[in-house]
């Protein structure tokens, strides 16, 4: 923040004559003008432009009771001893003026140090135990000593003389130098210097600096400052870091340069010598005597020339030399080259057709075969239909043919008297299977057999002709009914008798549950 300070209009002396002083000033710079502000026994005043800024001087304010009552009890607490040496100790410290160095930036970007740390500590506890000491002071007499009035006449003849150094110097003046400031809030003993006397300006663009330090033994925990410290960290280790990165950093963008340079050069003679070899007759073939002639000029040129050739670039330059040989007797036999080339096109070429052709051949064969056997598939499915056409209709014909027989048997053996002259037979018994009666034989009468011949029945009948079917079928085969018409009885044989008998058995129980089920 700059400001300029000048003598203010009248209207504004007039109004502030009765509570302010008005100091006469001339140009402040941006530092000092921060140093009346934040002094609370001085008020900065900037007015709408194009007014001038103002800065007054306040008039002391008597000090709030509240205060002096605070300080009381404090004082209370602690001992007469105690209170009596801050007192005596109090006025005769002496102040160390600092040397406040700004961190200016050179051209380079280097930074010059600060003050040491050690002195701004002892500065530090010489401000707590002289602003410690001076409001024990006025709370204890509720008026200004002595001591305070000497202050102020010492601050008023160090502020005139600022006022008489200020109309001389600007601030921009005082950027391009490291100029001192003398701490204003300080005790001193000694008398001012006198800075216009050496040359130096009395004040300059850096700020005051307050640290506050909580080990120092002149502290007091009641004390409450009316300024708001800043702690500032010490900046010379981080200086002095920051000077050798940037010296690192020179000297490697040096080497940098140093490099690309070298590689710039190298480039250069590597195109003006192959520049050269272009417009030969027969460079390949002379590429010997070239190579000897760059080489001799070379070490001609080492040790007459600008920047002579190390080992290391010679043993390089050789290197190079000798793969351009090379280079120059393999383009010798390119002719060779493209030729074998040639062949070797054709050959992968030809056996490239070839493998296709082989591949095509192996899917038309695979084609064909899996055509074939699709067709023997579709063959073998149509003949197994067929068969099994046949075989159902073959089934189906003798499912009829089985049944007609059965009816026929049924009505004679139903009409039949049998007795021992005319005993019954294992043929003339209407037995209910499909088998042929060629091969039927006593074994083949069973439970599925009879099932069978009464569904094949059922699929070739009306459901009332079945249902009668079946009801005539039962009472055929009831045992019941065989011993009344005796019919077993007229069988002299024992063994073919009971094996008649276990088969009308037989029927008869698989007859039931399909009675059963007709009936409903």
């Amino acid at each position: 923040m700059r400001a300029n300070a000048t003598t203010p209009n009248p209207h504004a002396q007039s109004e502030s004559s009765s509570k302010r002083h008005l100091v006469g000033v001339g140009k402040v710079d941006g530092d000092q003008w921060d140093i009346y502000k934040l002094d609370p026994a001085y008020d900065c005043f900037i007015p709408q432009w194009p007014g001038d800024p103002v800065i007054t001087r306040k008039d002391p304010q008597p000090q709030p009771e509240r205060r002096a009552s605070s300080a009381d009890e404090e004082r209370k607490r602690r001992s007469p001893t105690s209170l009596s040496d801050s007192e005596d100790h109090a006025p005769h410290i002496h102040k160390k003026f600092r040397r406040v160095v700004n961190l200016v930036t050179d051209e380079e970007g280097t930074e010059i140090e600060s003050a040491p740390e050690s002195d701004e500590e002892d500065e530090v506890e010489e401000i707590v135990a002289e602003e410690f000491s001076r409001d024990g002071v006025k709370s204890a007499n509720g008026s200004k000593t002595a001591q305070e009035h000497r202050r102020d006449t010492r601050r008023k003849k160090e502020r005139e003389k600022l006022k008489a150094n200020m109309t001389s110097s600007s601030f921009e003046s005082h950027r391009s130098k490291t100029p001192e400031i003398v701490d204003l809030t300080m005790e001193d003993d000694s008398p001012p210097l006198d800075s216009a006397s050496n040359g130096v300006p009395p004040a300059g663009p850096t700020k005051r600096k307050v640290f506050a330090t909580e080990d120092s033994p002149s502290v007091d925990r009641a004390f409450q400052p009316n300024k708001k410290m800043r702690i500032e960290p010490d900046s010379s280790d981080a200086v002095r870091r920051k000077r050798a990165q940037r010296e690192r950093h020179r000297a490697e963008q040096t080497k940098e340069r140093f490099r690309m340079r070298e590689d710039w050069e190298r480039k250069l003679r590597e195109e003006l010598l192959a520049h050269s070899q272009g417009y030969m007759p027969n460079g390949s073939q002379d590429s010997h005597s070239v190579n000897g002639e760059s080489a001799a000029a070379g070490a001609q040129e080492g040790p007459n020339g600008s920047q002579p050739m190390d080992a290391e670039e010679a043993q390089r330059q050789a290197a190079i030399e000798e793969s351009r040989r090379k280079l120059a007797e393999l383009e010798k036999d390119r002719p060779l080259w493209e030729q074998e080339a040639r062949k070797r096109a054709a050959q992968e070429r030809a056996e490239e057709e070839a493998r296709l052709r082989r591949k095509e051949e192996e899917r038309r064969r695979a084609a064909s075969a899996m055509a074939e056997e699709e067709r023997q598939r579709q063959r073998a499915a149509a003949a197994a239909a067929e068969a099994e056409r046949r075989a159902r209709a073959e089934k189906e014909r003798i499912a009829l043919r089985a049944i007609e027989r059965y009816k026929t048997l049924s009505e004679e053996f139903d009409s039949a008297k049998f007795t021992s002259e005319n005993p019954v037979m294992f043929e003339t018994i209407p037995w209910p299977v499909l088998h042929s009666p060629v091969s039927l034989r006593v074994e083949d009468i069973d439970w599925s057999s009879v099932e069978d011949f009464f569904a094949a029945a059922r699929r070739h009948m009306r459901p009332q002709d079945y249902k009668v079917f079946v009801e005539k079928s039962h009472k055929r085969f009831h045992p019941d009914r065989w011993r009344a018409r005796g019919v077993l009885k007229s069988i002299e044989d024992e063994e073919l008798r009971g094996c008649l008998e276990v088969a009308a058995n037989t029927v008869a129980q698989a007859l039931t549950p399909i009675w059963r089920e007709v009936r409903g």
